[in-house]
Order: structure tokens, then sequence, then C-alpha cells
């Protein structure tokens, strides 16, 4: 009993504005909605908490009601608390959960200029500038962006080889490929980050499952 009370997690949180006392929230493992929950309670007071035992450090996804809402969390050792920043949730207080949300804040910035290329192009249409000219600076701009975005991943990924946070990031990149071609296969990134890491990393069975599906061809 004390052994299990000295690894253990414990979230605490608010709930977000849509949500209403008597909803539950759920901790499920990577692959959905539909897996068995980890964890669960009920938002009581306009608040929630839920605490267990620490057997391995592992990402979740943390779901709201029986909707699709949800946000990713490291169950990990020590006080966990999910912040309602009104248009986003931020979970902070142990060094893997503050260590993601600071690498997604960072991305989402970079993506967020990108998403904005559109609107600059038709602002520098309406200020009259030369086409050729908007071609040209829009793309500088764009490549400079994913370039810096493509260096953010690889970098979060390879600080990571030891924890969980790279191994995770490494399997969203390769099902982000999988989605963009309709099969198993890397990119470039993928090629460099596998090419880098080590045998614990890339003998990992989720890392090795995919990548010797892009071997097969399947």
């Amino acid at each position: 009993m004390f052994g299990a009370c000295s690894t253990s997690y414990n979230i605490s949180g608010t709930s977000m504005r849509s949500f209403c006392d008597g909803d539950m929230v759920y901790l499920r493992p990577l692959g959905g909605d539909d897996t068995k929950a980890v964890d669960s309670c009920k938002i009581l007071h306009g608040a929630f908490s839920m605490c267990g035992p620490v057997d391995s450090v592992m990402c979740v996804r943390m779901f709201f009601g029986n909707g699709g809402d949800n946000i990713p969390i490291i169950l990990e050792e020590g006080n966990i608390k999910v912040i309602d920043l009104n248009n986003a949730m931020k979970v902070e207080g142990t060094p893997l959960n503050d260590k993601f949300y600071a690498f997604m804040t960072e991305r989402d910035s970079l993506m967020f200029m990108l998403q904005e290329l559109p609107r600059k192009q038709t602002r520098m249409i309406l200020d009259g500038f030369e086409e050729d000219e908007i071609l040209r600076q829009l793309g500088e701009e764009e490549g400079s962006l994913r370039m810096a975005i493509d260096k953010l991943e690889t970098d979060f990924v390879v600080d990571n080889f030891d924890n969980v946070l790279g191994v995770t990031y490494f399997l969203v990149l390769c099902d982000n490929a999988y989605n963009q071609f309709g099969f198993p296969t890397t990119t470039p990134q993928i090629d460099e980050i596998y090419g880098r890491a080590p045998d614990t990393f890339r003998n990992n069975k989720d890392v090795r499952l995919y990548m010797e599906r892009c071997e097969r061809g399947e």
C-alpha cells in the first residue's frame, strides 16, 4: 500500500465550459475512444480529479464526456494539473508533461504562422504587390516555416530517445505519413530520426512493427 502511494499519479483539473457536472472524464491508451479506460471520474462542482499507481510511464489521451474532445497527457508520477485555457487545455506539473506541452506550444505557433500565409497573400494583393513578388516572398516564408517545424519535431524526438515522448511522437510522424500516402511508408524526416536512433528505440515493439511494415510494403 505505501509502496503504491509513493509512485502514483494525481490528476486535478477544471472542466471545459462545454461540459457539466456528472459528465465523465476518461483516460485511455493511445488508439482511440473505444479502448479500455485506464482510469475515469465524474466532473463534480466544475472540477475533476483521479489518482492511481504508476507501473510504467505512458502516454494516454484524456477524453471529456461522450464526444471526441480529448487531450494528450503523460501518465507519470507526481501532481498533474489540467488547466482550462478557454479555447484549449494545457497539462503541466510533471517533467514530461511540461516538456511535451512546451514543445506543442512552440509547434502550434509555427503552424499558426504557416496557416496565416493565405491571408497574408490576400493582403499583399490588396496592397498592390506584383504576383511574382508575392509568390517569391510567400514561397520563401513557407519553406522556412516548414523547415523550422521539421527541425523542431526531429530535435524533439532525438532529445527524447530515452523516454516515452520520443517513441510517441515518432509514431505520430509515422501515422501522418501513413494517412498522407495511404500505406505504411517513411519520409526523409522519419528516415533521419530512425537512422540516428539507438537500438533501445529501434527495438520498441511499435516502432519495429511500423518499420517492418514499410520494408514489406504492406
